[in-house]
């Protein structure tokens, strides 16, 4: 496994710019869950987080800090330590400042595999996770499909997951993010799976990527959840969302469609004859991205179909090199 052409720096995150503020004093801290948690969601509910998410919020780190995953696993009246009360509280002070959750408790369920997470590192979504899952049903047991392409690793949940439970297989993950790439490698290694992956920290719209990739294809797969969010709708995303996660792995320009075209314009160099395009995306864009795949004789794919997410809406989309 290789991790090549890093890049400098990293991301700038948001710091809020009042000094913090305790949320509870020493010596009015509640000391059972059940207390704790309800101070916490008072306070996460008084910086504008909705209710429902205050307490999946208050929830979530309480069971973190006391080493369980679920809050009904921690009995109601368990006395809380002191150490356990600070660490709580330095965690709330994180998601009171908006960060996202998964970032505070530093990791996240991606099917059942537990994924270590970073800021800015895009945060993997449920509806990633169906995507995930209808890759696996399509493969079912067809060894002959043995190469998958991840463009756009970011946190490396979708080839761990490809890679644990299509064993046969074998990845390259591509991201133009060190920190990306960084934690992909971390989460392949914890789950024993980095021996039959490469990683590539580097821009996938360089020619210089194009000449690699095209070295270590072609590919039976290509998957990618690009960049799919119109440039103008940046700014309205939650706070969580445009102030701790990569706006590169979000903007997907004027019609959210720009990276998706040059993967639309590359994909037929990069896959065998039938191999397969899967496509996370914005919704209402399928039938521009058919569009632009039936307007180019020379484009060599075939729009197979939309596949919908759980909310019965048009999310995926499946792709194929003829």
């Amino acid at each position: 496994m290789r991790c090549l052409t890093r890049i400098q720096g990293l991301h700038a995150f948001y710091r809020a710019t009042r000094n913090p503020i305790s949320c509870y004093s020493s010596s009015a801290y509640p000391s059972d869950a059940i207390k704790v948690c309800s101070n916490l969601i008072r306070k996460f509910q008084n910086v504008g987080i909705e209710d429902t998410e205050s307490r999946f919020s208050a929830e979530y780190i309480i069971a973190h800090v006391l080493g369980k995953k679920m809050f009904h696993q921690v009995p109601g009246g368990q006395i809380i330590n002191e150490a356990q009360l600070t660490r709580i509280n330095e965690l709330a002070m994180k998601r009171m400042e908006r960060m996202p959750l998964q970032y505070v408790i530093q990791e996240w369920d991606f099917h059942e595999f537990t994924v270590k997470l970073s800021p800015p590192v895009l945060i993997p979504r449920p509806e990633t996770e169906e995507l995930v899952q209808y890759m696996i049903q399509h493969v079912g047991q067809n060894k002959s499909c043995r190469t998958f392409l991840e463009v756009g690793c970011g946190s490396g949940a979708v080839t761990l997951c490809l890679l644990s439970k299509l064993p046969w297989m074998t990845a390259v993950a591509c991201d133009i993010s060190c920190v990306a790439c960084d934690l992909t490698l971390e989460n392949l290694t914890k789950h024993q799976v980095q021996g039959r992956a490469v990683v590539l920290n580097m821009d996938f719209k360089s020619a210089e990527t194009m000449q690699y990739l095209s070295r270590l294809g072609p590919f039976d797969i290509i998957v990618s959840n690009p960049p799919y969010i119109p440039t103008a709708d940046i700014d309205d995303l939650d706070p969580e969302v445009r102030r701790y996660e990569d706006r590169g792995a979000l903007d997907g320009g004027t019609d959210g469609l720009d990276f998706i075209r040059h993967l639309l314009a590359v994909s037929p160099m990069l896959l065998k004859k039938n191999g397969r395009l899967w496509l996370e995306t914005g919704l209402e864009q399928h039938k521009t991205i058919q569009s632009i795949i039936n307007s180019d004789s020379n484009c060599a794919l075939e729009f197979v179909k939309s596949i919908e997410d759980f909310t019965r809406r048009e999310r995926f989309c499946l792709i194929e090199r003829y």
